[in-house]
């Protein structure tokens, strides 16, 4: 059977795996049955983590006994890039470890295992969803020239939302300083720099960001903290008797507590458990 004989419809023909070349040809021809047409193998490239390329699909194949471990999904994760809209499938022929099925669900990496037959099984939701729509049954023949698919919708990528907080955070640290109802002590420049830490914080590691794991109880607790140092420079608060002063002073006391204690809580919530925060909306926090 020929290698396009997938993009009919029909499952590929059982190959014998028994090199690293034939699992990544097996692997491609099981993603032209997925769908993914044009899906091709290159052994012997520098593939960079990827070894099968599609339009709409990156796949990493590993010919090994040892069991796939977290670093070698981060790495095909990695070489996607900014190029949202391809799906990642991941192929070994024995399986994974507890962190990298964890990490490949937060992610949505399609995993599967291949036996040596050439058949293939899905481990996980993303790859089950995979493998339970192939392609259309079609007669043998030439495939049909299709017009192409619309791309779906991108994803706004990870970490926007915190770098948009920062930039908002960062317009505000700019312009408190200059209101009228605002005597920074001791200097206006040095009230604005402490003020633009906790922007520059956010606003960089938006930009860094790549995983989409949970993050909005960090970035209202890094916003809580910002509160505080404009009150505590603000001298024009604390000019007033006892009495006067108790109102700021309350509200510096709960805001540095409630950021403390959402980052707090935020790190003890995901700490040793990469896919329990789950996969937010795009563009969130």
């Amino acid at each position: 059977m020929s290698e396009n004989t997938a993009a009919y419809g029909t499952p590929p023909a059982r190959r014998p795996v028994q090199s690293w070349q034939e699992a990544e040809h097996n692997a491609a021809a099981w993603m032209r049955h997925w769908g993914y047409r044009d899906a091709l193998a290159r052994p012997g490239g520098s593939d960079g983590g990827v070894d099968v390329r599609a339009r709409r699909a990156l796949g990493q194949v590993k010919y090994q006994g040892a069991a796939v471990g977290r670093p070698e999904l981060q790495r095909l994760f990695g070489a996607r890039g900014r190029a949202f809209d391809k799906d990642l499938l991941f192929f070994t022929g024995s399986s994974y470890t507890a962190t990298a099925l964890a990490y490949a669900d937060e992610n949505g990496i399609a995993l599967f295992v291949y036996g040596l037959d050439g058949s293939m099984a899905p481990v996980n939701a993303p790859a089950r969803r995979i493998a339970a729509a192939p392609a259309p049954s079609r007669p043998p023949g030439p495939a049909p020239a299709v017009s192409p698919a619309p791309a779906p919708p991108r994803d706004l990528p990870p970490g926007t939302g915190r770098a948009v907080l920062g930039l908002v955070l960062a317009a505000v640290a700019l312009l408190i300083p200059g209101g009228g109802d605002v005597d920074p002590r001791p200097s206006r420049a040095l009230m604005t720099l402490l003020m633009l830490v906790v922007p520059a914080v956010l606003v960089v590691s938006g930009v860094r960001e790549k995983s989409r794991r949970r993050y909005w109880p960090t970035g209202l607790g890094l916003f809580l903290l910002d509160l505080p140092v404009a009150w505590l420079t603000n001298a024009r608060l604390w000019r007033g008797g006892i009495a006067d002063d108790l109102v700021p002073a309350a509200f510096t006391v709960l805001a540095a507590a409630a950021g403390t204690l959402l980052l707090r809580w935020n790190r003890r919530g995901t700490a040793g458990r990469p896919g329990a925060a789950g996969r937010p909306e795009p563009g969130q926090l």
